[in-house]
């Protein structure tokens, strides 16, 4: 299904969308809501269902597996049925991803200040793009643009808009708090000290470097074979968060 048609703004032509428009950019988005919605055949498939398989695919055998052919495989289709819905693998990923993302935009609970509803916001991200590391591998960081997406900008913008912050600080913070959680898991797939043997092998790694080279790694070998990717991402939230505040104090005494 097409999401639903929205207007221009006054003035301007309708985008048009082709095969030199990149999937996810705003001119993409755009013309794809203007695009009108295709009949449905009887039993026909749907986008919804071509997105749940993508996923399953995604989760089951990662980023490599999720093509045209093997996705056909899956719902026990031609190609050419999927083609009645995306264009090709990237228009796929982009609305895969954006529907993925709408996580993101799940209430937190009451009575937090907007530091606290930041931070379980982007634990809440951080923990459903590692229960589906096959998503945090297809995203790009720039293309959060689709209707799940914006809502989740909304509320960020909101937040940070609400505990005083320019609209175009605000729209800064948000986008680098998102970034910080997608670059905090991309970084660690597959590679993570809280895994015993992993942390063993750092141990014995860090204690064989040259003591001269490298002395604080050898001389704290056992501690820092033990510093694992949530307590980076914790340490990396808080510096944010703390960022936030100063410039929202900054923000503040602008205005006195």
């Amino acid at each position: 299904m097409r999401e639903p048609m929205t207007t221009a703004g006054a003035g301007d032509p309708p985008p048009e969308s082709g095969p030199g428009t990149r999937p996810g950019s705003a001119a993409w988005w755009l013309a794809r809501e203007q695009e009108p919605a295709r009949p449905r055949r009887r039993r026909s498939l749907t986008l919804e269902a071509i997105l749940d398989a993508s996923m399953t695919l995604l989760d089951t055998r990662g980023a490599a597996a999720l093509t045209m052919r093997n996705l056909a495989e899956a719902l026990g289709c031609t190609q050419a049925s999927l083609y009645r819905h995306v264009r090709n693998r990237d228009e796929l990923v982009t609305l895969l991803v954006d529907r993925a993302l709408g996580v993101a935009s799940a209430a937190p609970p009451e009575g937090t200040d907007w530091a606290g509803k930041a931070a379980w916001s982007a634990r809440l991200f951080r923990a459903h793009l590692l229960r589906h590391p096959g998503v945090a591998s297809l995203l790009r960081g720039t293309e959060r643009l689709g209707p799940n997406s914006l809502a989740g900008m909304e509320y960020a913008l909101g937040l940070f808009v609400g505990a005083g912050l320019s609209p175009r600080l605000a729209a800064a913070a948000a986008s680098s708090l998102a970034t910080f959680v997608i670059g905090s898991v991309r970084f660690n797939l597959g590679l993570d000290a809280s895994d015993s043997e992993e942390s063993r092998h750092r141990r014995l790694l860090y204690r064989s470097r040259d003591a001269t080279a490298l002395p604080l790694l050898v001389r704290h070998a056992d501690v820092l074979a033990e510093v694992g990717s949530d307590d980076e991402f914790e340490v990396g939230l808080t510096a944010l968060l703390t960022g936030f505040r100063v410039l929202i104090e900054q923000e503040g005494g602008a205005r006195d």
